[in-house]
């Protein structure tokens, strides 16, 4: 459970290529040395959505998110049958 929960640390990749197709930047990482563990993230959640529930949250932006989310794995479903990208 730790090992799906904790991200350490993300890989931020730039996709920009090069005209000779290669990266044009480097991987670089992002480090999270204080992230939380998975009763923490649990707890975060749950307050959150208590939150939502009990104040009048606008909650249009974390809507768009989620939606942008779905619409990104879709996308790598839909590349991964295809064995073609697939532009959002």
């Amino acid at each position: 459970m730790a090992a799906h929960t904790q991200a350490e640390a993300l890989r931020l990749h730039p996709a920009r290529l090069t005209a000779d197709g290669a990266f044009a930047q480097p991987d670089t990482w992002i480090e999270f040395a204080d992230a939380p563990d998975h009763q923490e993230l649990c707890t975060r959640e749950q307050r959150w959505f208590w939150q939502a529930i009990h104040e009048p949250l606008d909650l249009a932006e974390h809507l768009a998110d989620a939606l942008n989310s779905l619409r990104i794995a879709l996308a790598c479903d839909q590349s991964v049958r295809t064995g073609e990208p697939v532009r959002l």
